[in-house]
């Protein structure tokens, strides 16, 4: 058979009454997800298993595929996010008994205070974002930014969103960040030059998107942190006998009589207040804790023949935080910089592994937090014990995203829109971005946007030079963090962590991420216009 050429074929393969069904279909059911859990209060497990479903029926490919689509994406995501979900939990949870989560909080609200705590975040979760796809990043700040709003009395939206600006901006646009360098990869820019040109893009997108649009919003989207989230990552305080009636009383006072954050088991910290009345409530809450206190008091379970537990060293405590933060941007130096293929860098690939490395922290901190610091072999393993049990519904929703994903890439919705992106007639950079940003909204995956978008563009890609070819990098990952919505796994945790109705978070987590895809495609534009 004679193959067809020339724009003609073009067009009359590209498209078809099908593919413009496919996204109608997704469309669907986005709206179904949306309204099964806002309007008819169903569960987000079910509503994401009944969007999947309707997905992979509606699409053509039949009943008996149905389940099977789900679970497959369900178990994917279990495997590559949840085990991360559980040793984040792990973690945090050994941090927050020993007290050294309350160490570095105090360390933080201390130096910078109150103004300045969203920038600080911001630039935490840059940094600890680098090496580490978003989801590990997330679970490895969720115990310092729930600490942070509880003891420097602060809503959580306030410390929240600008951690997942940080972490989100890097890994759209700075290598060694594993999304980004695919993009590297697929049009073979330069990685240096990327990452210079990614930085440039980076810290104006992460000041606007973060600090700047936080002030903005966190006012107006309430925010109340399940009890089991809160107590995930909080140690165990002691209280006085007549707390829990002080707590009453103050919980039923009138909305507009500010109380101290101490006052509730879940303070004003941890509600963003959509009133401007909530807004000063929340800025004059006290610490919780007694004054000139940054660790936890030892409970008397604590104590062992040796005397009461100890909270460990300040620098033993951040070098451990730290710990699989440097092990994983060890390993994407290795394989940025081709460091061979020995021993020593063999051990660096494994070491650097998300998985291994959160594993070897979890290990790290059963000693230092736990053994070391005067804890019994019993009292952690009643620690560990109790990290399990408050991720149980965060980890369910979750998996049920990845198998929506799933079952949206099943259909071939990516396929739809790579043949729609080849019949469009606009500059490259543009067009890479326009991809990606399509594949993100449709399959909720910043990583399959970024590597499916870069597929469809580097056949394009050939004879670019060393700046253009970067920029075009940056154009798929700034694509990739657009529009991230109810198909996104992420979007779930942002929600479930924080206590966030779903238009909660389309607010605060979806406008977030548009801001840095768009505020990132302006600079990458004009960056462009000066480019050799």
């Amino acid at each position: 058979m004679a193959s067809r050429s020339g724009p003609a074929a073009v067009a009359a393969t590209s498209w078809s009454g099908h593919d413009t069904w496919l996204m109608a279909v997704v469309g669907l059911s986005v709206v179904l997800v949306v309204v099964l859990v806002s309007w008819a209060k169903l569960h987000a497990f079910l509503a994401l298993m009944l969007g999947a479903f309707a997905v992979t029926v509606l699409s053509g490919q039949g009943v008996a595929r149905a389940a099977g689509a789900f679970t497959t994406g369900f178990g994917s995501t279990a495997g590559q996010v949840g085990v991360l979900i559980v040793l984040g939990a792990m973690f945090g949870r050994l941090l927050a008994d020993s007290g050294g989560v309350d160490q570095l909080v105090s360390a933080l609200t201390r130096r910078v205070g109150p103004r300045g705590l969203p920038w600080a975040v911001t630039g935490i979760a840059c940094l600890v974002g680098l090496p580490m796809f978003f989801e590990v990043g997330f679970v490895m700040l969720v115990p310092l930014v729930l600490q942070i709003a509880r003891r420097a009395g602060q809503p959580v939206l306030r410390i929240g969103v600008p951690a997942v600006v940080g972490l989100a901006t890097v890994h759209a646009l700075v290598p060694p960040h594993p999304g980004v360098l695919a993009a590297v990869t697929a049009v073979h820019a330069d990685t240096g030059l990327t990452l210079l040109y990614g930085m440039i893009v980076a810290i104006p997108c992460a000041v606007v998107a973060g600090p700047l649009f936080t002030a903005y919003i966190w006012p107006r989207v309430a925010a109340h942190v399940p009890e089991a989230a809160l107590a995930a990552f909080t140690a165990d305080a002691p209280a006085p006998a007549a707390a829990p009636l002080r707590r009453v009383v103050r919980l039923r006072a009138p909305a507009t009589a500010p109380a101290p954050a101490a006052a509730a088991p879940i303070p004003v910290a941890a509600a963003g207040g959509p009133t401007r009345s909530a807004a000063v409530a929340a800025r004059t809450a006290a610490p919780v804790g007694p004054p000139g206190r940054t660790a936890r008091e030892p409970r008397a379970e604590d104590r062992t023949a040796h005397g009461a537990r100890r909270t460990p060293p300040f620098a033993v405590t951040l070098c451990t935080v730290l710990l699989p933060v440097v092990l994983m941007m060890l390993e994407a130096a290795a394989g940025t910089f081709h460091l061979g293929h020995g021993f020593a860098a063999r051990a660096i690939a494994f070491l650097g592994t998300p998985v291994v490395a959160l594993l070897l922290a979890v290990l790290v901190a059963l000693a230092v937090f736990g053994w070391a610091a005067g804890a019994s072999r019993r009292r952690v393993h009643e620690t560990l014990t109790r990290s399990f049990p408050p991720i149980a519904g965060v980890l369910v929703i979750v998996c049920a995203g990845g198998g929506y994903s799933a079952a949206l890439r099943g259909a071939g919705i990516d396929a739809v829109i790579g043949e729609a992106a080849r019949d469009l007639h606009i500059p490259l950079i543009l067009l890479a971005w326009l991809v990606a940003a399509l594949m993100r909204a449709a399959t909720g995956s910043g990583t399959v946007a970024t590597v499916a978008a870069g597929g469809i563009v580097a056949s394009m890609a050939h004879g670019l030079n060393g700046p253009h070819a970067a920029l075009l990098a940056l154009a798929l990952g700034s694509g990739a963090v657009f529009l991230g919505h109810v198909n996104d796994a992420s979007f779930w945790m942002f929600k479930e962590y924080f206590g966030l109705s779903v238009g909660g978070t389309l607010r605060t987590w979806t406008v977030s991420h548009m801001l840095i895809s768009l505020l990132s495609l302006g600079g990458i534009l004009l960056l462009n216009a000066f480019a050799a």
